[in-house]
């Protein structure tokens, strides 16, 4: 449960401060959440790779097909591929490695942190 939380906590973060933050900026507040939420490292790496990848996935072909620009495929075929759904996708890959090496980060630093009750 706590995964879906965070997803959808980190997609509406990636979301909305996506347009006003750089990258940078979303994935400390990624890192923070992470932070916050606590729980197993791996679940932490999928929530927000999810909730980021779904988001950079999501917003680039939803503002595409209601547009119907060509600018997409213009941009793909100068850097080489065959369309614009190639490169919506490596941008779907990087959000999603972004993504989750931040929640990843955030997560091991509050473990590192935390008072361990053995000493």
């Amino acid at each position: 449960m706590r995964v879906v939380i965070q997803v959808l906590l980190s997609g509406l973060i990636a979301y909305l401060f996506g347009g006003y933050w750089p990258y940078w900026g979303i994935m400390v507040g990624i890192a923070g959440l992470a932070l916050w939420l606590k729980g197993p490292a791996f679940h932490s790496f999928i929530g927000g790779a999810l909730g980021v990848g779904l988001v950079w996935l999501l917003v680039p072909l939803l503002t595409w097909s209601a547009s119907g620009s060509d600018l997409p495929d213009q941009v793909a075929e100068i850097m080489g591929m065959q369309n614009g759904l190639v490169l919506a996708g490596i941008t779907a890959v990087m959000g999603f490695l972004i993504g989750g090496t931040s929640a990843l980060t955030g997560n091991l630093l509050g473990k590192l942190v935390q008072r361990n009750k053995f000493y």
